[in-house]
């Protein structure tokens, strides 16, 4: 994208800043891109080869038997489908056995959610595809081997969000349906410390709404903070320290507010995104992790090589880390705790950041 900074407007100073911070958020939409992603139909993805059988159209290649002692490792897809077809659609597994054969495996029909297959390791070299009924199933998630698909294109995020589109909220009961989840008893000697939430709301609904504190006391009971109401502008709430550990939730009573900047405990959410106040870098680089929340699995992608790859917890303890030298990375998770965790990411002599979520199923 080239900017022409060559303008010969003759405006105050007032106007020349607000055309320098419009140029600097049309360039920041066209070159960040960091969390949101959209989805893809089957038949729009050229990650999908054609079939053979007229029943089953579209093929995902896992490997052949030209990939040598490649060929012989596990072989996985995972796909989050959002959308099917009328009378939806089902996938199957074609190999090659020992001696050469073809097997199919029987149809499996695809829901909506989460849809995995893994295929065992052998011990000698095979053919592996996993082929598909439909083109018309829609995704947000595609991963093989490890590798997450292009064809789900990552856009920029909204400089705003409700309460009900961000996932940074987890269900909470009828009357406080969205839940800001701060600390939890697992969490341990962290739980003890202050925790805060800081929420700069731009819309209310009609009527308002109110935010309550939910926290757990030294006997383990339950205790229920007054509701208090929301305001347009900086809302913030700290609930100080103790010395046992704890729950603390801070749960809102709609999620029809609009916000433009979210923290928890000193960590920005990444609901929303600020346009006029990112500095532009030598390289843009985004860095995305879905699903989140991550219920055992979660995919890593950038747009540069992933040099090295940190999962820490809430204390800061380091509790996975690898080094892909790699741009797609696929890391379980099952082994961990529910709970929130930071990954960081160093990519091009930067370290990056993000907010997780797992809650194991």
């Amino acid at each position: 994208m080239s900017l022409n900074t060559n303008y010969n407007f003759c405006l105050s100073d007032l106007l020349s800043q607000k055309i320098k911070i419009l140029l600097l958020a049309v360039f920041t939409f066209s070159s960040f891109n960091l969390f949101a992603q959209t989805s893809s139909l089957i038949s729009a993805c050229n990650d999908f080869i054609v079939g053979n059988a007229a029943s089953w159209p579209y093929v995902l290649e896992a490997t052949t038997s030209v990939d040598g002692a490649a060929s012989q490792a596990t072989q996985t897809y995972t796909m989050n489908v959002i959308s099917l077809p009328a009378g939806g659609a089902n996938v199957r597994v074609y190999k090659t056995v020992a001696n050469g054969n073809d097997f199919f495996g029987n149809p499996v029909a695809l829901t909506l959610g989460l849809n995995t297959i893994t295929v065992a390791a052998v011990t000698f070299d095979r053919t592996v595809k996993f082929q598909f009924s439909s083109g018309d199933v829609e995704f947000d998630a595609l991963s093989l081997n490890g590798n997450s698909s292009a064809c789900v294109v990552i856009l920029p995020p909204s400089s705003t969000s409700l309460i009900s589109n961000c996932i940074d909220f987890v269900a909470g009961p009828s009357s406080w349906p969205y839940v800001l989840v701060a600390t939890t008893l697992a969490d341990g000697i962290v739980s003890q410390a202050s925790q805060t939430f800081t929420i700069n709301v731009t819309s209310l609904p009609a009527g308002g709404a109110n935010f309550r504190v939910y926290k757990t006391v030294a006997n383990g009971n339950d205790f229920f903070g007054n509701p208090i109401a929301l305001t347009l502008g900086s809302n913030t709430f700290t609930v100080a320290a103790v010395a046992f550990d704890r729950a603390v939730k801070f749960q809102f009573s709609s999620g029809a507010v609009e916000f433009d900047a979210l923290s928890l405990n000193g960590v920005d959410s990444e609901c929303v995104t600020n346009t006029t106040a990112i500095e532009i870098p030598d390289y843009d680089i985004f860095l995305n992790s879905f699903p989140n929340p991550s219920h055992g699995y979660l995919f890593i992608k950038s747009n540069y090589q992933i040099e090295s790859l940190k999962i820490k917890d809430l204390s800061g303890r380091v509790v996975i880390e690898m080094t892909p030298q790699q741009s797609k990375v696929y890391v379980q998770t099952s082994h961990l705790n529910k709970s929130v965790y930071f990954l960081s990411c160093l990519i091009k002599q930067e370290w990056l950041t993000r907010k997780i979520i797992l809650s194991q199923r």
